[in-house]
């Protein structure tokens, strides 16, 4: 029978562990952190091959949660009565706990690097406007407004740079899911700032393309309208 099919049986009928279930109460410990560790390996060679950013902060934190569960099994496997596995068993528990953390560290932060990736990319359309105002202006343009149109842009910009920075920072500090609960108020705080300075931005473009189509030509808007496609771009 299979490690989960006897877990759903134990739960189903009651577990009882006592001198009589030691043995097999041992035996699917060691089978349950064998698990835990082969899911945590998994999980690492998947970072290991992806961009996340500050992977190896997660990898180092799984690769002590990897270590702390081979312990936990030692532990098990050393346990010579009912009392000594059920303690071990509650520090297994925990550890596993704790490594379920990192999991979910790596998602959030997973879920931040896409907004950052298309905050950065904004960059490409502050350079174009930048020559597009440089153009302009030999053109005996005034190109004031477009200008502050800009500088709001790439203020917004900053700012949703530096809020999601700030959550990623906030993110990597938690260690234990209590911690979890209470910094994930500051992230989500973080992110609602980022996302609404984000939005901001989308605002700013808006004026911005109206203004290089009032300026320019159909080329420039035509070029504008490929630099915007590559920023919003997935």
């Amino acid at each position: 029978m299979k490690v989960f099919e006897k877990v759903r049986d134990w739960q189903r009928f009651g577990i009882v562990l006592n001198n009589d279930t030691l043995d097999e109460a041992r035996n699917l410990g060691v089978a349950m952190v064998d698990f835990g560790v082969a899911s945590l390996e998994s999980i690492k060679n998947r970072l290991e091959e992806s961009n996340l950013s500050m992977k190896d902060e997660i990898i180092a934190e799984i690769n002590e949660h990897i270590t702390d569960l081979i312990n936990a099994k030692e532990e098990i496997e050393a346990a010579e009565t009912v009392e000594e596995l059920k303690e071990a068993m509650k520090n297994a528990r925990e550890v596993w706990r704790d490594a379920k953390v990192s999991l979910q560290k790596s998602i959030i932060i997973g879920v931040l690097d896409r907004l950052e990736t298309f905050v950065e990319k904004g960059e490409k359309l502050e350079d174009f406007v930048e020559e597009k105002i440089a153009e302009f202006e030999e053109e005996g343009k005034d190109t004031t407004l477009l200008e502050n149109w800009l500088d709001s842009y790439r203020e917004h910009r900053e700012m949703a740079l530096e809020k999601i920075g700030e959550a990623k920072e906030k993110v990597l500090e938690i260690e234990t899911p209590q911690q979890g609960f209470e910094a994930m108020k500051e992230v989500r705080e973080a992110v609602k700032t980022a996302v609404q300075h984000t939005k901001e931005c989308v605002k700013d473009l808006r004026e911005i393309i109206q203004l290089i189509n009032q300026y320019g030509d159909a080329e420039d808007s035509e070029e504008l309208m490929q630099v915007v496609e590559e920023v919003v771009e997935e």
